[in-house]
């Protein structure tokens, strides 16, 4: 079992990024935290969800049912939160103009996508994104239903093993991005076209820019690079809950997950020679990944741009500007001139000004 304090640390800027309510947030967590049971998490959110979905609140009822799925699927409980935030949403997109569903076949196996702005007729450029090992694709539903004004075609998929991505996870996963983004070029122009990766999706989307010439920038938020997986082989403890859920993805027990990680790392001589423009949030106090895998970044890649925070998604007012600088910035990397990414990166900057006047520091330019 996952310690309860663990649950709701790392379950926070989860609930922050899909924009749940301060004191909905502090409801749950505060009545769980004296006399937690287990399961008591997944029927607290559950019942928030059901709730919503009898007042006819689906997208509500999207995010509370991603928070009772948390962190992975484990059982019965959270497999029937997972299949619900997935109806969910589909009863909220049909109401919504442009959001469709792609199901793609792999390798015996395959995974599902939700996209917006895919034309044959009119591609647009690329916006690909790819969760971590905690989030499923659902939780971008204001980024899908704002794909009209955006400029860019953007496709939402997740980490093999998170929701509906039946593959297995590892180092090879980039297969499936490489196959993903072959497909899409038949409905969009992939040769202006951006990754937008958080956590281990970063990583996974930095192995694959890496291998793909196709891409013109990539965007990233905690992404592990190089020292998280050379500390994990090393020993260094990981929280529980974030060895627990890579042991579920990859299929490896957890007490051989610091040796099947060794050789995951990205080498800086890789990063030296990437020609696209990287952008990347990093927590200087993040619990997961060590900040000096984003120093790596920032001494290694020509053309960095680092946006450096405390603790990442700790409050919702900087879960807002980051997800508005990384959409600002995937789309210039795409080159799209839409109002909508101007508009995007000033709102970003209206509250980094905001946190710094309240004396939150905060770090790059938009």
């Amino acid at each position: 079992m996952i310690p309860a304090a663990e649950l709701h640390r790392f379950a926070l800027p989860h609930a922050h990024a899909q924009g749940i309510p301060g004191d909905v947030i502090h409801r749950v967590t505060h009545r769980l935290r004296d006399d937690e049971e287990p399961g008591a998490w997944t029927h607290a959110w559950s019942s928030l969800a059901r709730a919503a979905e009898a007042r006819g609140r689906d997208l509500d009822a999207v995010r509370y049912w991603s928070m009772a799925r948390f962190p992975y699927v484990d059982g019965p409980d959270r497999l029937a939160a997972q299949h619900s935030c997935v109806a969910a949403f589909d009863r909220w997109r049909k109401g919504v103009r442009g959001i469709s569903r792609l199901d793609l076949p792999f390798e015996g196996s395959g995974f599902a996508c939700w996209t917006g702005g895919l034309s044959a007729r009119d591609r647009l450029p690329l916006i690909l994104v790819i969760g971590g090992i905690a989030g499923v694709k659902e939780q971008w539903a204001p980024v899908l239903a704002e794909s009209g004004r955006l400029g860019a075609a953007v496709v939402v998929t997740e980490l093999p093993g998170v929701g509906e991505n039946s593959l297995p996870y590892g180092t090879d996963s980039v297969r499936m991005l490489s196959r993903l983004v072959d497909l899409l070029g038949r409905a969009a122009d992939t040769s202006r076209s951006c990754v937008v990766g958080l956590g281990f999706g970063g990583h996974l989307a930095l192995r694959h820019v890496l291998a793909d010439d196709r891409l013109r920038g990539l965007a990233v938020v905690g992404a592990p690079v190089r020292d998280f997986f050379a500390r994990a082989a090393d020993g260094t403890p990981l929280p529980q809950l974030v060895s627990r859920t890579l042991s579920h993805l990859t299929g490896t027990p957890v007490d051989r997950l610091p040796a099947a990680l060794a050789d995951w790392g990205v080498a800086g001589e890789q990063l030296a020679g990437l020609r696209i423009p990287v952008a990347c949030v990093a927590g200087r106090d993040d619990g997961i990944v060590p900040y000096s895998d984003a120093r790596l970044l920032e001494r290694t890649v020509p053309r960095l741009r680092l946006l450096e925070d405390g603790t990442l998604g700790g409050r919702p007012e900087q879960a807002a500007e980051t997800r508005l600088w990384l959409l600002a910035q995937a789309l210039r990397m795409a080159g799209t001139a839409s109002g909508a990414r101007r508009a995007a990166s000033a709102r970003a900057r209206v509250l980094r000004a905001r946190r710094r006047l309240n004396g939150t520091p905060s770090g790059a330019p938009a």
